[in-house]
């Protein structure tokens, strides 16, 4: 990746852009809530195993609970024949047994049931040939020698007790929520969920509902920003459209930011005549963290600080806004909410098709990736123009192309960020 030389401080790269963004957040509160309430929220202790798992010895199949010795031998010319005593299904309590009472006679098993401690394998019944019988108990005829341990699963074989089985920083999925469950938690120690208000500026833009004048647009921009935002774990204030006012302006951004620990605005950042998010920004005592990012489209990204809280302010321009959100906001919502990876993965590809089109800056294209048989193939996105919003509604990936030049080529290697979490 080629190397920008930055002279102006407020210029940053995008490398730069994140690394201010993102140093100064501390790790952030936690709070219990309910297991039922986990899910996409971010682990706020290492968790560690409260008892062996499994918690008894149990049968890992259908089948007989046998003593091994007692299949010595055994073979199809000289099948073993032993009494089936009892039957043993999942959930019941382990029957006391004496420790040779299983040495000539078995157990009928079912998956997951106590295996006793006279018995040391289990044969699966596919393997077993039960012979009924009209006085007595039943039997089940072996023709074959079975191991120790046969088809049984020891306790704590697969979680020992006090084993450290999930992480401090990783987020709750189905699996983690499996494996908290396994445990009887009923409660989990998480990050307290980062508070984002966001604020789409300029007088061309209604809500989705109203009635859309000649000359207005509806606000896209809020509601991908809002629901992005969710997806990565924060709570989130979404506001109807601000008029391009600076008076009006700096009163929505000062209610913000006493709501919210970091606010988002799309829109009203360039460098217009009618574009008052910065001059707000400085006027309500915003120090400026960076106020161009060197990357297109989104250039005019800019960022401010306020004490411990931050004031994104991202571009109108759709795929400016999207560029800006995964690049720029997405780390830093993510290690505010306390996660441990919250770095964009970049990921080598190979272009199927060519973009061509110069950049002094890096472009960042959306495009759709997928694995072919050897590497990841990158295809751009077709009609990918910096304000066609419903262009990239297939993409799931953005691909980096260098400053300069005419492009790339199709059968360039490229390298791409994944848009998933």
């Amino acid at each position: 990746m080629s190397v920008i030389s930055v002279q102006n401080p407020l210029t940053a790269s995008v490398s730069i852009a994140v690394m201010k963004l993102t140093r100064d957040r501390k790790e952030p509160p936690f709070e219990k809530i309910p297991l039922e309430e986990a899910l996409s929220r971010v682990l706020a202790s290492d968790f560690e195993s409260p008892f062996p798992l499994p918690p008894f010895r149990r049968a890992a199949m259908d089948g007989y609970a046998i003593c091994s010795s007692a299949s010595t031998g055994a073979s199809k010319e000289r099948p073993v024949l032993l009494e089936v005593r009892d039957e043993i299904r999942a959930g019941y309590v382990e029957t006391d047994y004496a420790m040779d009472e299983g040495i000539m006679n078995a157990v009928r098993i079912f998956t997951g049931a106590p295996v006793p401690a006279s018995y040391d394998c289990v044969v699966m019944q596919e393997t077993a040939v039960e012979r009924k019988s009209i006085i007595g108990n039943p039997s089940v005829q072996i023709d074959r020698s079975y191991p120790r341990g046969q088809h049984i699963a020891e306790r704590g074989e697969d979680v020992p007790q006090g084993m450290k089985v999930l992480y401090r920083g990783a987020a709750i999925g189905a699996k983690e929520i499996a494996v908290l469950a396994s445990f009887g938690q009923t409660e989990v120690k998480v990050y307290k969920q980062p508070v984002i208000a966001v604020i789409p500026v300029g007088d061309e833009l209604t809500i989705p509902g109203d009635q859309r004048n000649t000359g207005q647009i509806y606000d896209a921009n809020g509601y991908m920003v809002s629901a992005r935002l969710r997806e990565l774990g924060a709570k989130v204030i979404r506001h109807n459209p601000v008029p391009d006012c600076q008076q009006t302006l700096e009163a929505y951004l000062t209610k913000a930011l006493e709501q919210a620990d970091i606010v988002v605005t799309t829109g009203g950042v360039s460098v217009g005549d009618y574009d008052y998010v910065k001059l707000a920004a400085e006027n309500i005592g915003g120090i400026p963290l960076f106020t161009k990012v060197v990357m297109r489209p989104g250039t005019p990204t800019s960022a401010y600080q306020f004490g411990s809280k931050l004031l994104v302010c991202l571009s109108g321009n759709p795929s400016a806004c999207f560029a800006g959100l995964e690049l720029l906001l997405r780390p830093v919502v993510l290690k505010a909410a306390g996660r441990n990876e919250y770095r964009s993965v970049w990921l080598d590809g190979r272009l199927i098709d060519g973009i061509h089109k110069p950049s002094p800056y890096p472009r960042y294209a959306r495009a759709f990736v997928y694995r072919g048989e050897k590497e990841w193939m990158v295809e751009p996105l077709r009609n990918d123009k910096s304000g066609n919003v419903a262009a990239f509604a297939r993409a799931n990936a953005l691909v980096i192309i260098e400053a300069g030049g005419a492009g790339a080529e199709a059968g360039q290697e490229v390298r791409f960020v994944s848009l998933t979490i």
